[in-house]
């Protein structure tokens, strides 16, 4: 049984209750019809309040036509006092009227009310999702900087909760908080927008991240100046973008002049070595004999120099075919274990199912066996090698990542500029010629160290190129 039927049979029974007491006391006294009839009322009222200005008619109509009869068999006559009795059956009718008109107006009001709230609650959410779409990171500030709210992007990507910002300050996020302190006090006293800021936000963990800064006077309803609304856009990709534009740029001009150099050491270290090792072959003299040979290998090492870095000016890129990169790294594994045994080092290769690739095999070979030589060597109490090749939207990512000594921010810059080398021995063009390799083939190298953590070079190849 619904409600509405409960409701009725409520009423019903109020009425045949209180009619029952008016017809079976008929030879009462009239001051207790009196209570009995003011008890219709109540009935009326409740009547109206369920069913509202229906209710508060029909239910008085109802009363009356079960309340009149009981007049003429009470009074069995037409006199004043009867027609006292059936006005106030006119005033159960008003009543009724009058408190149904009043419930009705009162519930029209309340869901008038309750659509304007939910109107605006659909507006409050249609704002948010707006903000949530961007996806830029969005922070309302109010005067004293103090952060009021951040949109979904911003959480996700400062890897942070809404609680951990909501109430903060700012300025406890920005490296270079006096500056965009200045620039956030210029936006509110002139409530002119600035833009194109570059600036670098603190995230979770201590991470750093590389934004650019657009900030916007927050205005209320009335025009006044409530705050500042930033905006935030992530250009950490194209800040790693131009440093790897600019370490080409610099390894380009580097190779062009190494080249030039190489070739014209290498003529004359020709005729050097020619010279000395005709001298060597005539001259009996043993002293003689023994400088010679000293002269012929340090050419020789010299000449080892000048053809590294003429590899690095030009990888020479021209056998390529089909490779299958899970074959052709297992392979070096297979032949750096045994290096890397000795040096306590444990090797470990995991990879997906990888579809082959157009690249010079034999020259991909030389840039991994140059990153798992410099890994090692960087491990000098022994440790842990870890390579992975897996497959991304338009790269197969191939990481090496060992467990050494790690490297300095300020040496990361210059890991890939040749004769540059952390080792006590060695020419500092093994990752220099990597890294041109690489990028012969349209690839690119990222690089992540952490002193006394260690080291994990990425290397990302198109699928094609």
């Amino acid at each position: 049984m619904n409600k509405k039927a409960k409701d009725i049979i409520y009423i019903s029974v109020m009425i045949i209750i209180i009619t029952f007491f008016h017809y079976f006391s008929i030879s009462s006294d009239w001051g207790i019809h009196d209570f009995y009839r003011r008890l219709y009322y109540i009935p009326i009222i409740v009547s109206a309040f369920k069913f509202k200005l229906r209710g508060g008619i029909i239910t008085p109509i109802i009363i009356s036509l079960l309340y009149a009869p009981h007049l003429f068999i009470y009074f069995g006559l037409i006199d004043i006092e009867i027609l006292n009795q059936f006005l106030e059956i006119i005033m159960f009718l008003l009543i009724g009227i009058i408190t149904g008109f009043l419930v009705e107006s009162d519930n029209r009001k309340k869901k008038l009310l309750s659509y304007q709230i939910e109107k605006l609650s659909d507006l409050e959410n249609y704002t948010q999702n707006i903000l949530n779409s961007i996806t830029n990171v969005l922070i309302s500030v109010d005067k004293s900087f103090n952060i009021r709210s951040i949109n979904k992007e911003g959480i996700n990507l400062l890897k942070q909760t809404e609680e951990q910002f909501i109430g903060e300050n700012i300025n406890k996020f920005f490296i270079e908080h006096e500056k965009i302190r200045k620039v956030l006090k210029e936006v509110i006293d002139t409530k002119y927008k600035k833009i194109n800021i570059e600036t670098r936000f603190r995230i979770k963990n201590s991470d750093i991240l590389d934004v650019r800064l657009l900030a916007y006077p927050l205005k209320n309803i009335g025009g006044n100046i409530e705050g500042v609304v930033i905006i935030l856009e992530d250009i950490s990709e194209i800040k790693k973008l131009e440093k790897q534009i600019r370490r080409t740029e610099k390894l380009s001009a580097i190779g062009e002049l190494a080249s030039g150099i190489a070739h014209e050491i290498r003529n004359p270290m020709g005729i050097i070595k020619t010279i000395s090792q005709t001298l060597h072959s005539e001259t009996e003299d043993e002293d003689l004999k023994e400088g010679l040979s000293i002269i012929n290998h340090e050419i020789n090492r010299a000449n080892n120099v000048i053809k590294e870095l003429l590899n690095f000016a030009k990888p020479q890129i021209n056998s390529e075919q089909n490779i299958n990169l899970n074959k052709l790294i297992n392979d070096i594994v297979l032949i750096t274990k045994k290096y890397a045994k000795q040096h306590n080092v444990n090797i470990e290769y995991n990879s997906t199912e990888i579809r082959e690739i157009l690249v010079d095999g034999e020259k991909l070979k030389q840039a991994f066996i140059n990153i798992i030589f410099n890994a090692i060597q960087a491990m000098p109490r022994g440790g842990k090698l870890d390579i992975n090749l897996i497959e991304e939207k338009n790269n197969l990512v191939i990481s090496f990542k060992d467990t050494g000594i790690g490297i300095s921010k300020e040496k990361i810059e210059k890991i890939f500029e040749p004769f540059f080398t952390t080792k006590d021995s060695g020419t500092g063009l093994g990752l220099s010629i990597t890294h041109s390799i690489i990028e012969e083939h349209n690839g690119y190298i990222e690089i992540n160290s952490e002193i006394d953590k260690g080291t994990e070079i990425s290397i990302y190849l198109p699928k094609a190129y």
